[in-house]
């Protein structure tokens, strides 16, 4: 068995090492015919040529060229699969946080991730593996912002999409073993739903939150504070860890409509689910029924703002400052004592 596949079994997914990586160690470790693992691969050798040079272009980042060298990629194979995914994970649920980044400079045994707070004030929110680090940029979820000797990288909207598949995976494991009956989202149809967003074009390809945060208005100020944005994405985290369907919140006139779903949440025996069901019901419901129906578009099911007009018979354009009045209400509400009254989760 060769170096590779003794990588490919002791790691048993792919999710820490992707398929074009180990293409190319294939190649350039172990030496094989680009011919031979293209037709493993069933594609044309061009295009793992392809994979290839990409690779190489990649190794100007000190993290993708430890991974790829023969002895990180040994070294990721000592990684346990759940584990490696229950790393990944919580590094990138710490980086949904408003203005996070990974840091690390080369010669540390650590990446951290910090996030800046005040004026210019930084908070360490943990810290990462390099083996997890380097798998983050290697799968394009985390990029560089700017180049100096110390590496800065920010979550992808890429990332960000994908989040909601890591977690639920993740939940699915713990529920298995408390043998916990998770009903309100096959993990199946949040791994479809998952890959639906990340296609280019497709729905919620990008979050509008993303794309509001960038402009500015006629002051120059931007268009959508820090505090809504992170109230968003803290909504849309409760929402993924919940496991909602994508009706279950929708369309609601009364909040004895919500009380099957808060029943369902007293049943549970994963209480990190189960307080994430509650918590992400507590917001809705603070909102009231047309708030909490553009948001949970917006933020959670990543829905465009366009699409959202329409769907709400709205005039075009207006959606961004209902939005808006609704992220101010939300982030009052994480930060006010209701949500405080359950375990908060970052």
């Amino acid at each position: 068995m060769t170096d590779l596949q003794t990588v490919k079994q002791a790691m048993g997914l792919t999710a820490l090492f992707p398929e074009e990586a180990r293409r190319y160690l294939a190649h350039t470790a172990d030496g094989r015919p680009l011919r031979d693992i293209a037709r493993e691969a069933g594609c044309h050798p061009s295009t793992i040529l392809r994979q290839v040079r990409k690779l190489e272009l990649l190794r100007d980042d000190p993290l993708v060229d430890r991974a790829l060298a023969r002895e990180g990629a040994e070294t990721l194979a000592g990684q346990t699969t759940p584990a490696g995914l229950d790393a990944v994970t919580e590094a990138m649920r710490l980086l949904c946080h408003s203005r996070a980044m990974m840091l690390y400079r080369h010669g540390v045994q650590h990446a951290a991730i910090v996030k800046t707070v005040g004026e210019g004030d930084t908070v360490v929110l943990g810290t990462v593996d390099l083996d997890v680090a380097a798998a983050l940029v290697l799968r394009n979820w985390v990029a560089q912002d700017g180049r100096s000797a110390l590496k800065r990288y920010r979550i992808t909207d890429e990332g960000r999409s994908y989040l909601p598949r890591l977690v639920a995976a993740r939940d699915a494991r713990a529920a298995r073993a408390t043998g916990d009956q998770v009903d309100l989202l096959p993990v199946a149809e949040t791994d479809r739903r998952s890959r639906d967003r990340s296609q280019p074009g497709g729905p919620g390809s990008e979050s509008p939150l993303s794309v509001l945060a960038r402009r500015r208005g006629a002051d120059g100020k931007p268009f959508l504070t820090s505090e809504f944005v992170a109230a968003g994405d803290r909504l849309h985290e409760d929402f993924a860890i919940a496991g909602f369907a994508k009706s279950d919140l929708l369309g609601w006139d009364r909040p004895e409509a919500l009380q099957p779903l808060y029943d369902k949440a007293q049943q549970m025996t994963d209480r990190r689910r189960s307080e994430a069901v509650c918590r992400t019901l507590d917001a809705v419901k603070d909102l009231g029924p047309g708030l909490s129906e553009v948001v949970l578009r917006c933020c959670c099911l990543r829905e465009g703002l366009e699409a959202t007009e329409k769907r709400l018979g709205w005039s075009a354009r207006s959606g961004k400052v209902v939005l808006r009045i609704a992220l101010q209400r939300l982030s009052l509400f994480y930060s006010g004592t209701r949500a405080s009254q359950r375990i908060l989760i970052g």
